[in-house]
């Protein structure tokens, strides 16, 4: 068994030792024939000494008394014994033992203070520990995990209780047990209490003081994000109960912070929506108006005067009429697409589909032009990828469409599909002037529109990459946009990879 540093016997073994060698050291100056003042201040030094090794208080006391008792044996005359011949002698040893217990106590209080500031250094530097963690966390949970943590350092469990909806209740109690077998006591009255009057209920307060735990509330917001239970508090030591209470205060500037990033992010995305909505509205009151105008305009044309014209003029406005109405739906159905995708309003039922398939169909979907090359350069082995297929070929029409209207007359566009790694990438690669490098990582924006006019007039308002960038987000898969050489670029979505079967 081990000898505490700071129990009665080792402090008893200190000051014998102590006071010992300052007899020595008395003798070796009183044979060097130094005066009996110089002994004296060897024996304050010695109660000095005990006063910082050992824990003070009644010990400078003995060490004060054993010390005027040692000179009086051993230096006063005559030696080897306490009766004191000089009748100044016992003025002497007042004097000495006054100044020995006043040196001594002023040296217990120094060494106390020592003992607190290191103390408070320790807490502050655990604190600043916590509070680095804390604010390192990526949400509630993780806050809720770094105070288990603590608790359990304390030899305690945690019990969280959640906030619900409303700020006047709480959620059933989450709770953090030392070990699979141990159980906490619910104290749910207790945390409402806390939560209610926005401070420390249970154990060690006023409130509720004959629960098992101390509950605390989380966060300075309106209302708390919860409160946390230490559980039991009861044989926790008054030091490190302060240290939870500022590690809960910590807790709660680390939920706060969360939540004001929440805000932040929500109101971002409020932002974000209403810039879309102003975008969707400026759009839709000149792009939209436009081919229905001349629809309207050709319908009155033919109504009016259909009898006196022409079959080729007939044909003419019908196609016109036709090619108006093609273009406003294939614009409504990419907006409907897109704002359903973003807002999370349609799932992807995804299922395996043949590459060929897909990339057919699009292409029957895509407009007769008889200005371009459009080709199919088919894999060598078939492609199988795990997505919806009128969303996939939703968006090969875009793209397909996309690099038909940036591109001049006489350009060729080509799909292909080739697997990389878990993905398969469907390209479309056109020969036309291509994209700068500044615009890359902005075409895919909604209402995001080149800055020079289309070729030939053809209108757009920046819709077909944004739906595709949406399509591919919702199968796990990404798009990008690279130069082609010599000249043009290339489009590629990618979406997840399903093995073909083995026969």
């Amino acid at each position: 068994m081990m000898m505490r540093r700071d129990g009665p016997l080792a402090s008893l073994l200190v000051t014998a030792g102590v006071l010992a060698a300052a007899t020595a050291a008395g003798m070796l100056l009183r044979a060097a024939g130094l005066q009996e003042a110089t002994v004296v201040v060897t024996y304050v030094l010695a109660v000095i000494g005990v006063a910082l090794a050992t824990p003070g208080g009644p010990w400078c006391l003995i060490a004060a008394a054993l010390s005027v008792l040692s000179f009086n044996f051993f230096f006063a005359a005559p030696t080897l014994s306490l009766a004191a011949l000089d009748p100044a002698m016992p003025g002497t040893f007042a004097v000495m033992f006054v100044v020995a217990l006043v040196a001594g106590h002023l040296a217990a209080r120094l060494r106390l203070q020592a003992r607190e500031a290191e103390a408070a250094r320790a807490r502050t530097q655990a604190l600043l520990d916590l509070s680095g963690r804390l604010q390192g966390c990526p949400g509630l949970d993780a806050v809720v995990g770094v105070m288990a943590a603590e608790a359990t350092g304390l030899g305690r469990s945690l019990a969280w209780y959640a906030t619900l909806p409303g700020g006047a209740s709480l959620a059933p109690p989450r709770t953090y047990p030392l070990s699979p077998g141990t159980s906490v006591v619910e104290e749910r009255a207790v945390a409402v209490r806390a939560l209610v009057n926005r401070t420390a209920a249970g154990a060690a307060t006023s409130s509720f003081s004959s629960a098992s735990g101390l509950y605390l509330p989380i966060g300075g917001g309106e209302p708390p994000v919860g409160v946390m239970g230490l559980v039991p508090a009861e044989g926790v030591a008054d030091d490190d109960l302060e240290l939870w209470r500022s590690a809960c205060g910590l807790a709660g500037l680390a939920a706060d912070r969360l939540r004001a990033l929440a805000e932040r992010e929500e109101a971002a995305v409020r932002a974000r929506n209403e810039q879309t909505r102003a975008d969707l509205l400026r759009s839709i009151s000149h792009d939209l108006r436009t081919p229905l105008t001349s629809i309207s305009g050709n319908a009155d044309v033919l109504l009016a005067a259909g009898d006196v014209l022409d079959s080729e003029r007939r044909s003419t406005l019908t196609r016109a009429i036709r090619d108006d109405a093609i273009w406003l739906r294939g614009t409504v159905e990419n907006l409907l697409t897109v704002t359903r995708l973003e807002d999370g309003g349609v799932t992807p039922q995804a299922d395996c589909e043949l590459v060929d398939d897909l990339v057919e169909e699009a292409l029957r979907h895509v407009p007769a032009d008889a200005d371009h090359e459009v080709r199919f350069d088919a894999p060598a082995e078939p492609l199988l990828v795990h997505a919806d297929p009128s969303l996939t070929v939703q968006a090969i029409v875009n793209l397909v469409a996309n690099a038909l209207a940036h591109t001049p007359a006489g350009s060729h566009v080509c799909v292909s599909a080739a697997r990389v790694a878990q993905m398969v990438e469907i390209c479309v690669a056109d020969d036309g002037p291509g994209i700068p490098d500044a615009e890359k990582d902005r075409v895919f924006e909604a209402f995001r529109t080149t800055g020079g006019a289309l070729p030939d007039g053809t209108r757009s308002v920046g819709l077909g990459l944004a739906v595709c960038r949406a399509i591919a987000r919702a199968h796990g898969g990404t798009i990008a946009v690279r130069d082609r050489a010599p000249r043009g670029c290339v489009f590629a979505l990618s979406l997840p990879a399903e093995e073909v079967p083995r026969v």
